[in-house]
């Protein structure tokens, strides 16, 4: 109780004082970007990071516990929730004030149903020496949050500055249906990974198992959601967030290929971090950032086209290095991590043909709503017969996983024998 308490109000106390920082700031950087409405979004905004702190510790003792179902049931309530204000809101004119209130309702959901279904309180006591004890470990996740932070909020920040406000609210749509996307679909996957792998880290065969079936059920769901997204686009977005959004659907497709990238970068992360190797996701994260802002400097000057196109790839650069990392610490070959792709990429292309030819042969006879109500149930029928046609071994190994994540007695190390009980 005394790490988990003085965790809680050092972070407490951190994030007000980020956030006073942020709205004393708000002014300044308006100025900066030359864009004066800035100032009022970020004061909206700074309230993000005493939400985001107030869910940590938390949020921390849930996955220690493997009680997932209580994160799932807080994430996809806020999701879903905010998601669909968020599109009202759109749809209504209120620009990218519906963007702010979707992250911020989001986080209030997140933080009020997490501490909700939670049985920690913070106790009123502080130790530095049970936080010192933390930093140990926690110093890597640290810096880790800032390359993070830097590596995804980069492209906004020079979006934000190198273009005009049209151009950044093209971009932080589309980035905001990709990062909800990826949070749906890998989040899952990724907060169960990281203690089901340090649950099975010194039993290779069931570690491997785990390896390649997580990298398999993300694939499988990562894969067949974006490709399908990039190609309902440009009926999707003006059809949910109003026809004045119909200009941004370029962007939102170019942003949306990252959705793969993102998915299976969330998944490697959480196998690494269950791994006890959290200087190897610092230093792949900390590349990424620096790829992340260079490249994005070397696009600005050639427009906000060639800016997505440079978010997109500078998560594909960084990606291919994750598994190498994981194979040197498991044994768990690069390669067979990459080969669960095959056959989910060959029943994602019968897929997105079959979706493809739907749009064309109906586009100008259809309703956009009756169009994409008849592509989705039409793109998973196809989808399901690839993956029965190309992928039956993936999906056996798939579902083996349900047995893997079962809670059991936590393994000894290497070399070290367990208890004498017989007396």
């Amino acid at each position: 109780p005394a790490h988990a308490s003085s965790l809680f109000w050092l972070l407490a106390g951190a994030g007000l004082l980020a956030a006073a920082a942020v709205v004393l700031a708000a002014d300044w950087l308006a100025e900066l970007f030359g864009q004066p409405e800035l100032a009022a979004v970020l004061r909206a905004l700074s309230l993000l990071i005493p939400l985001t702190a107030l869910q940590a510790v938390p949020t921390a003792l849930f996955k220690r516990a493997l009680n997932f179902r209580a994160l799932a049931i807080a994430s996809t309530g806020g999701t879903v929730i905010a998601g669909l204000t968020g599109v009202v809101l759109a749809f209504a004119g209120f620009g990218a004030w519906s963007l702010v209130a979707n992250l911020l309702l989001q986080n209030t959901v997140l933080a009020a149903a997490i501490w909700r279904q939670s049985p920690f309180r913070p106790q009123l006591i502080y130790s530095r020496r049970h936080v010192r004890e933390l930093w140990s470990y926690g110093q890597y996740m640290f810096f880790l949050r800032i390359a993070a932070f830097t590596f995804n909020q980069s492209p906004r920040i020079l979006i934000g500055y190198f273009y005009d406000a049209a151009s950044l609210g093209a971009f932080s749509l589309g980035l905001r249906i990709v990062e909800t996307m990826i949070q749906l679909l890998a989040l899952p996957a990724s907060s169960v990974a990281v203690p089901v792998i340090a649950r099975l880290r010194y039993e290779p065969v069931r570690l491997r198992r785990a390896i390649l079936a997580a990298t398999q059920i993300t694939a499988m769901a990562a894969l067949p959601a974006f490709t399908g997204f990039v190609l309902v686009a440009p009926d999707m977005v003006p059809l949910c967030f109003g026809p004045r959004w119909a200009g941004s659907v370029p962007i939102v497709q170019i942003i949306a290929i990252y959705g793969v990238a993102g998915s299976a970068a969330l998944l490697w992360g959480g196998i690494v971090g269950g791994l006890g190797r959290p200087e190897l996701n610092l230093a792949t994260t900390g590349t990424g950032a620096i790829v992340s802002v260079a490249l994005m400097l070397a696009a600005a000057p050639w427009g906000l086209h060639a800016g997505a196109v440079a978010f997109v790839v500078r998560g594909y650069i960084t990606l291919p290095v994750m598994p190498f990392f994981i194979a040197r610490v498991t044994g768990v070959g690069a390669w067979a991590q990459y080969r669960v792709f095959g056959p989910i990429i060959l029943a994602t292309a019968t897929m997105a043909a079959a979706v493809q030819a739907l749009i064309t042969l109906f586009v100008e006879r259809l309703h956009p709503l009756a169009l994409l109500l008849g592509a989705v149930p039409i793109g998973a029928a196809d989808y399901m017969l690839g993956l029965f046609l190309f992928a039956r071994p993936a999906l056996r190994l798939g579902a083996s996983v349900l047995g893997e994540i079962r809670p059991g007695p936590k393994p000894n190390p290497p070399n070290v024998r367990p208890a004498d009980t017989t007396g």
